[in-house]
């Protein structure tokens, strides 16, 4: 397997409501939005710490168990350099402000908005990373006097049954020709 080492291409879009394999994901990247513009150095994957609970022999004083009790948020994050005002309203809540037919601004919403997505990064090597349900919060964020629109996108459980929160995939399997 190759390895996942950096960031090529990034989607969003509708939550994910079905177990994902290469087919619906090739299916589903077909209607998402893919992200134009990654600001240099801001993509990031983390995976947290799971949260453990040490049970410690009175005796020795040394730990004879670990147990996990919760498991580490995993996050994508990235900032985009260059965006829409449609992608600001998406990502960040809000809507966009109208002239006739033009989109000539955006507007933030009276009180926070949750947002929930899907969110895939492909690696540089072909991989995908895929949240199946993000809770996503956009913000304006300063990167070298450019105010881009910071992205942080949190793994969520999906609330479909049988359907993970995140799946890793192998990108020749997805790039594919279907049969």
């Amino acid at each position: 397997m190759k390895p996942f080492i950096g960031i090529k291409k990034i989607w969003h879009g509708a939550v994910i409501t079905a177990a994902v394999t290469p087919t619906t994901l090739k299916a589903w990247l077909a209607t998402a939005t893919e992200v134009k513009n990654s600001h240099q150095d801001t993509w990031g994957y983390t995976e947290d710490d799971p949260t453990v609970t040490e049970y410690i022999n009175e005796l020795t004083g040394k730990v004879y168990y670990r147990d996990v009790t919760a498991k580490g948020a995993k996050t994508i994050a990235f900032t985009m350099g260059e965006y829409s005002f449609e992608d600001k309203a998406a990502l960040q809540g809000g809507e966009t402000i109208k002239e006739g037919e033009n989109v000539v601004g955006w507007k933030e919403p009276e009180t926070a908005e949750i947002i929930n997505k899907a969110v895939v990064g492909m690696t540089k090597t072909g991989n995908y990373v895929v949240f199946t349900n993000a809770s996503v919060v956009g913000k304006g964020n300063f990167v070298e006097k450019n105010i881009g629109l910071g992205v942080t996108a949190v793994a969520m459980e999906n609330s479909t049954k049988g359907v993970a929160g995140e799946y890793w995939f192998n990108g020749e399997s997805v790039d594919a020709p279907v049969a």
